[in-house]
């Protein structure tokens, strides 16, 4: 009967200051008992007790690094697995539960107990850091010391006892017939350091490591390069799928216990592509959609799983869709439909499952049952087959031995061996292959020249005609440039003769007054020129009003409320026909001239109607009095 160690930490840290305590579970006979002890009494425990398995959590809870752990499994008794019963997919909740434990998680002896049952159950991955090799080193045990006659007196002596020692243990490996490879460095006499390297495990090969005066042997397992984990079984998650096929195809799996395993959309995913990635989340057992009419793209996924298909009995709403899918946050409606669809798959089966999981006992694998029973398998017969392959197990396990499984370890030694051979034949076959397609080139490579050119050629001339294109637009746009900087000179000349500069507003809108604020600044006493000056409210007015700018000459008619305020602020309004005016882009010349005469007269204007408003204010006051 086997011995089960269930491990795991109640306080403290291997990382840490404080030394950490374990509970440990163990299960031997069909007896459980559990005890409280440090790391060290753990490994006094394990050698004493020497368990078939230890089980643990997480193995960084027991060990502080990939170091720590081989000297443990170094000095641990050969037949001990250490087992760890979780991985990404699976917590130790979520295994308990499957298995029909009942844990609490705050408890550590609770969590010792449920990885105890579950590796006894075959969940969990073996930890493997040693290969299938032993490396036997023979050295010496003594320095020479400083030289001499005597040195080499004694440097012969020792080197010859290394020989003999060496030689010794060969000729055992010899004998009990294991492969291997050596390397010997000679010394004075003799042999200073032999190697040994036995393609066998460290517990078949009937050497120990050991020490006299002069030699020194050490026997160890060669380490491999990462820390493996070999499972203990294959198991299956088993999912419920639902599908929204499209332009956008989404995809969502739950497992049987209505948890969100993935969900995922993309445009153009092909029925292979959607297979793969379904395949590499478990296995579905139900594919389902959201309409009552399941669409062929679903149809055919279900066909390639031989899972159930669930359909709705109407197409599902919207509003159905939204209250199953609220707790869930998905990137788009497809994801929301397919993610619907696998939730209200799920619903109509939970009763059955929940009524499944309450008649199991502890150790059967339930979603294996429940996917049975999702299939229409009645659970009487289910659970039979169970316990007949369980049985069935339990009688091969029983009855593979130690020599088999390392027969099993050499035939794949041997294989591999063969994989490399292989694999270097092809290599071969590949480097021959491309000898024959040189030439095959070699042969042809006339013809090809001459299409090569050919093409070239082609390739020359469209791309002649592309630069000639776009040589002619650098030519348009020269000349474009050419004449605005013609007109610049033009407008520097006429300022340098007495012209005025005027900055130039395209339209009267506030973008624009903020562009021409932003590149050129307006300040006190400039000239400003509204091309387009329609539109204009007071309240833009009088945003250049503020600036106190000195005058707006305006190229259309402006609103009457923006001409009321430029009058309020006595600021002229001059229409570009009444000067002499030059433009380019953003600023332009006034004929300086011209534009004091129209300026001066547009003041007076502005007085006179100012003063005329008045007097006619005095004589309406004055009439009103004599009345």
């Amino acid at each position: 009967m086997s011995v089960v160690f269930g491990v795991d930490i109640v306080g403290g840290s291997v990382h840490g200051k404080i030394k950490p305590k374990y509970a440990v579970v163990v299960l031997e006979n069909g007896n459980e008992f559990e005890k409280i002890v440090s790391r060290s009494k753990l490994f006094r425990m394990v050698k004493k007790e020497k368990p078939d398995i230890i089980a643990v959590d997480n193995i960084y809870e027991v060990f502080k690094d990939k170091k720590d752990l081989i000297f443990f499994l170094k000095n641990a008794p050969s037949k001990t697995k250490l087992v760890q019963v979780t991985d990404r997919e699976n917590s130790l909740p979520s295994l308990s539960k499957r298995f029909g434990l009942n844990i609490n998680i705050r408890n550590p002896v609770d969590e010792a107990r449920a990885c105890a049952y579950l590796a006894s159950f075959g969940m969990g991955s073996e930890i493997s850091v040693f290969t299938d090799k032993t490396k036997i080193t023979v050295s010496r045990n003594r320095s020479l010391g400083k030289g001499g006659w005597r040195q080499k007196k004694y440097g012969r002596k020792i080197h010859n006892a290394v020989r003999e020692v060496y030689k010794e243990i060969r000729d055992r490996i010899v004998e009990a017939g294991f492969e291997f490879v050596e390397e010997v460095r000679k010394g004075y006499g003799g042999i200073s350091r032999g190697v040994i390297l036995v393609s066998a495990p460290r517990d078949r090969v009937p050497i120990n490591s050991f020490k006299t005066r002069d030699v020194q042997v050490a026997v160890e397992a060669v380490e491999k390069e990462k820390i493996e984990f070999i499972p203990l079984r294959r198991t299956l998650r088993y999912l419920i799928v639902g599908i929204d096929p499209g332009a956008t195809t989404a995809i969502a799996a739950l497992d049987l216990r209505g948890e969100l395993v993935d969900m995922k959309s993309r445009k153009g995913w092909s029925p292979a592509e959607v297979i793969e990635f379904i395949s590499s989340l478990g296995k579905p057992v139900v594919v389902s959609t959201d309409k009552s009419s399941p669409p062929e793209f679903v149809s055919k996924i279900r066909a390639s799983f031989n899972a159930v298909l669930y359909t709705p009995k109407e197409d599902m709403s919207v509003e159905k869709k939204r209250i199953l899918t609220s707790k869930y946050s998905t990137s788009n409606d497809h994801e929301r439909d397919a993610l619907a669809a696998a939730i209200d798959a799920f619903n109509s089966y939970k009763s059955k499952l929940i009524n499944v999981e309450k008649r199991l006992p502890a150790g059967i694998d339930s979603d294996r049952i429940k996917a049975e029973i999702i299939r229409g398998t009645p659970l009487k017969e289910v659970l039979s087959v169970t316990r007949e392959e369980s049985r069935e197990e339990k009688v091969q396990a029983e009855t593979v031995s130690r020599e088999e499984i390392l027969k099993r370890d050499r035939v794949i030694e041997r294989l591999k061996e063969e994989n490399r051979i292989l694999s270097r034949k092809i290599k071969e076959m590949k480097d021959e292959i491309e000898k024959l397609r040189a030439r095959v080139a070699s042969i042809s490579r006339e013809e090809h020249e001459k299409i090569r050119k050919d093409t070239y050629v082609q390739n020359l001339e469209r791309e002649i005609f592309d630069l000639r294109k776009k040589l002619k637009e650098k030519d348009e746009e020269i000349e474009q440039l050419k004449e605005r900087i013609a007109l610049l000179r033009k407008m520097k000349m006429l300022e340098f003769q007495g012209w005025k500069e005027v900055k130039v507003l395209r339209k009267f809108t506030k973008e624009e007054i903020e562009r021409a604020e932003r590149e050129m600044g307006i300040s006190e006493g400039d000239i400003i020129l509204i091309v387009d000056s329609s539109g204009g409210s007071a309240s833009l007015a009088e945003m250049l009003c503020e600036k106190k700018v000195r005058a707006i000459i305006y190229g259309s008619e402006m609103s009457h409320l923006a001409a009321e305020t430029f009058e309020k602020y006595n600021i002229p309004r001059i229409s570009i026909d009444e000067v002499e005016i030059m433009m380019g882009d953003d600023i332009a010349v006034v004929n300086a001239e011209e534009f004091e005469r129209v300026y001066a007269e547009k003041l007076e204007e502005t007085k006179r109607r100012k003063i005329d408003f008045l007097e006619k204010l005095v004589e309406d006051y004055r009439r009103r009095r004599v009345v």
